[in-house]
């Protein structure tokens, strides 16, 4: 499964620190993809997009401005066209649960949701 991980860095909280730690969280999964820590190309834009489109989940940080960023904007507007789901967790309590040395229930959380919704589509 591959996850596209959408957030801003306008609310300081959100560090290249604390996406290394969420990423190490999610590494069990295929493939996560953060822009800050993935994206190297030269053509930045571009890049976001592809990743979007070839990702199953949408993972939305949210924090105080997440909703105020442009790109944010442009990545749910993306993700919804594109029928992706996405997963809105607080950053508040992602942090907590973070703290905790691979607690494992991002993974979890993220797993039974995509079960639920094959349960869904097929039930």
């Amino acid at each position: 499964m591959k996850i596209f991980v959408s957030y801003t860095t306008r609310d300081r909280n959100i560090t290249k620190e604390f996406l290394l730690k969420l990423y190490d969280e999610l590494s069990e999964f295929e493939t996560v993809y953060i822009d800050l820590i993935h994206n190297d190309s030269e053509n930045k834009q571009k890049r976001v997009f592809d990743e979007l489109e070839s990702a199953e989940q949408v993972l939305l940080i949210e924090t105080e401005s997440v909703y105020d960023s442009d790109w944010v904007k442009i990545e749910l507007e993306s993700a919804k066209r594109l029928k992706k789901d996405i997963i809105k967790i607080p950053y508040n309590e992602l942090i907590e649960f973070l703290k905790a040395e691979k607690s494992q229930w991002l993974t979890m959380y993220i797993k039974n949701r995509r079960n639920s919704n094959k349960s869904k589509a097929f039930g």
